[in-house]
């Protein structure tokens, strides 16, 4: 590496913390991204993950009510009981319940600050209009309650969905 650039990555990084600037790539009580294992950890327990009314097979342009349920032994010590992002390669996701989901970063699905507070949460997926297998996944944190990653458990998922 040059001298040039070197001088430019240390003016490059000197402004970033100087104006504050934060390249992490978590969210704060959010599922903004699946890199929930990179902060949330330490829970000792088995965490499942399930979407209740997802079809086996859909009809293409139909739009699907389904329940994201967070299953695990975790027991909060507050309000904060756990967060979600979930990510699909075709259709759309919908928010049914604007309190408690909304859409993220990278029309990803997640649970809103309020929607911290369960881990059930409904939404809508949209199939899309053309034929062809979709995948969606899932990342879900149940939460202690303690206000920090540690102590936390971590479950992922992935559903598949065959065309008619």
């Amino acid at each position: 590496m040059g001298k040039r650039q070197i001088m430019i990555s240390f003016v490059l990084i000197a402004a970033l913390v100087l104006l504050g600037v934060s390249v992490s790539s978590g969210h704060n009580n959010s599922g903004a991204n699946f890199e929930c294992m990179g902060c949330h950890l330490g829970g000792s327990g088995d965490v499942t993950i399930k979407i209740e009314g997802m079809p086996k097979v859909y009809t293409p342009g139909k739009l699907y009510k389904l329940s994201l349920i967070l299953d695990s032994k975790m027991k909060s010590d507050l309000e904060v009981q756990g967060g979600f992002g979930l990510q699909t390669d075709a259709g759309s996701f919908v928010v049914l319940d604007k309190k408690n989901t909304q859409i993220g970063d990278n029309n990803m699905l997640t649970h809103t600050k309020e929607g911290s507070e369960f881990r059930k949460w409904k939404f809508g997926w949209k199939a899309p209009a053309k034929e062809g297998d979709v995948n969606i996944n899932v990342m879900a944190v149940a939460a202690n309650g303690d206000f920090s990653p540690a102590g936390d458990e971590v479950g992922v998922n992935a559903f598949s969905i065959k065309s008619k």
